[in-house]
């Protein structure tokens, strides 16, 4: 995922808006950091939002953000709004390997940064790393390096840096920012707040940051009941390691399942809302294992989060408008939100869209079919129905998310896309084949929904052909055979490590399985390997029928049922 942690949003206004006051008032209530033994009390009326696991490895604790920003003139005399934000970041010192050469992996940001003095080159590496993939450039015009260190007991004082920085956002805007650096020394670890407001503002904002600051405190740390968690981690001992990531932001808890299959990370305080996402989410899975059967049981327990509000959804992930879900293949974890502007109808829909991704994630053993099968899949079974506890087959999906107007209206003008062609498209050809952004999304739609139909006998014979049942469980298994057999010898070889003699702590085994994954999804990355994967399963399913014929009656069928 690429991190935007400082938002520039575009809003053409007519005149200059004064800062929001309010928004550097301090807060009342403490944020405490449990996991670090610290707390301190935020600006009021921002915005915690859960840091995501990309984040995480770059050091960052904790991201806040005003909910309101304030309009900044730029060149051209345009006013956009900037929307001030906090970032903590935990910085260890290097650490030396066993062998006594090298550096060590840890919890937080490291590298060649000098966090005994706080040097502008030290703090200039901490910015970038900590916003990493936002900034296309930090240029620091200023730094204030007089400001003394702030002593606010005898067991804190504060280290206090101020810089002025022109920062280009991947957008290509490029503001003046001051960036308020406060630095708090631990036994084994420095704590970064990094603070960004508009220069324009600078007076006032640096008065209410001084005064934030002043409340921190130290505190008892709390050690999590399990610090990781591996394949062979017990539910209790996931349910443990999940509740004590979600207690590191205020208002986020952990809802379990009845089947014990998901974990639900939420902050949505409508409990109805969430039962009835457990409950589709139930449903949804029974309906994948009825139709697409794993081989060995999927025992991975998956995470969902949902978000109570858009905005705290695009900020987790640095999404942009337009994204209703997502499914992260690395971190497997499930990412939606209730809104006001989105009905819950198309919450749910979208869920068992993006659900269906994740169950494939472990279907193919953490590989990738073709677009036109896995969007195509999702949004067949966004439109199923609950009637009681169960998903029934349905047209289409609901509001902004239908699809049978799209493909109808692409087959009479045309620009329907040749189906051998958009069988075949890569990732990138099919997500800009056009000619709108959600093109692909109904051509694929509509073909799962012929062949799906077709299995279950609800497609007369005047589109159908008997061999057409095929199609989908001969690319499935041949999709499956191909992955497995790329990926035999390094799983073999991680086996062998995992299971060799000796003791491995659950921290070490962790890493290991992680490292296994993320070689695993590089070598599926290379194009030769998945082309001739992909080649083979489109042979032995698509290359068993007629497919200039299949197009014409699948085309007939949309124009005449749909």
């Amino acid at each position: 995922m690429r991190i935007l942690r400082l938002v520039l949003i575009l809003a053409a206004v007519s005149a200059a808006l004064a800062p929001d006051l309010a928004a550097q008032k301090m807060g009342r209530s403490y944020r405490e950091f449990p996991a670090f033994g610290f707390k301190f009390k935020p600006l009021d009326s921002w915005m915690d939002v859960p840091v995501a696991p990309d984040d995480k490895e770059s050091g960052v604790i904790a991201q806040l953000d005003a909910e309101r920003g304030v309009y900044v003139k730029v060149e051209g005399n345009s006013r956009p709004e900037f929307k001030p934000s906090l970032l903590v970041v935990k910085v260890d010192p290097p650490k030396a390997t066993t062998d006594g050469g090298g550096e060590g992996e840890g919890d937080g940001l490291r590298g060649k940064i000098d966090v005994e003095k706080g040097t502008e080159a030290g703090v200039r590496e901490v910015i970038l790393r900590a916003y990493r993939g936002g900034l296309r450039e930090a240029e620091f015009k200023e730094v204030v390096p007089e400001i003394e260190d702030v002593k606010l007991n005898k067991e804190i004082t504060l280290k206090h840096e101020l810089y002025v920085t022109y920062m280009v956002y991947s957008n290509g805007i490029g503001v003046d920012n001051v960036l308020d650096c406060w630095v708090l020394s631990l036994a084994d670890t420095r704590i970064f707040f990094l603070w960004t407001y508009p220069d324009q503002e600078r007076k006032d904002w640096q008065k209410a940051v001084e005064k934030t600051m002043k409340t921190l405190r130290l505190t008892d740390s709390v050690e999590p009941e399990v610090s990781s968690i591996d394949s062979d981690s017990s539910y209790d001992d996931i349910l443990a390691y999940h509740a004590n990531e979600v207690a590191q932001t205020p208002g986020w808890r952990v809802v379990e399942t009845p089947s014990k299959r998901y974990l639900i990370k939420t902050n949505e305080e409508d409990k109805k809302k969430i039962n009835e996402v457990i409950k589709r989410l139930e449903a949804s899975r029974e309906v994948f294992e009825v139709d697409f059967p794993p081989e060995t049981p999927i025992t991975h327990i998956s995470v969902v989060r949902v978000c109570a509000s858009q905005e705290e959804f695009h900020k987790y992930g640095s999404t942009t408008p337009g994204v209703a879900g997502w499914f992260s293949p690395r971190t497997t974890e499930l990412v939606l939100f209730f809104d006001n502007n989105m009905g819950p109808d198309a919450v749910l829909e979208v869920m068992t869209h993006e659900g269906f991704h994740q169950y494939c994630h472990f279907l193919f053993g953490q590989t990738e079919a073709h677009r036109w099968f896995d969007e195509g899949t999702g949004d067949y079974y966004g439109g199923f129905d609950m009637k009681g506890s169960k998903l029934v087959p349905d047209a289409d999906m609901s509001g902004g998310l239908k699809r049978a107007g799209e493909i109808k209206d692409m087959i009479r003008q045309g620009s329907v896309k040749p189906l051998g062609r958009h069988l075949r498209f890569d990732h990138g050809e099919w997500q800009s084949q056009g000619p709108s952004n959600v093109s692909g999304y109904a051509q694929s739609w509509s073909i799962i929904y012929f062949l799906r139909q077709g299995m279950r006998g609800k497609v007369s014979s005047k589109y159908w052909k008997k061999e057409y049942a095929e199609i989908i469980p001969n690319y499935i298994a041949y999709l499956s055979a191909g992955w497995k057999e790329a990926q035999a010898e390094t799983i073999k070889k991680y086996a062998d490590m995992l299971d060799g003699e000796g003791t491995m702590s659950p921290e070490d085994r962790a890493r290991l399985e992680e490292q296994m994954r993320d070689v695993i999804a590089i070598m599926m990355r290379d194009p030769e390997l998945r082309d001739k994967v992909w080649d083979r399963a489109i042979a032995e399913s698509w290359g068993k029928i007629d497919e200039p014929e299949f197009e014409a009656r699948w085309q007939k069928f949309v124009l005449d049922e749909l």
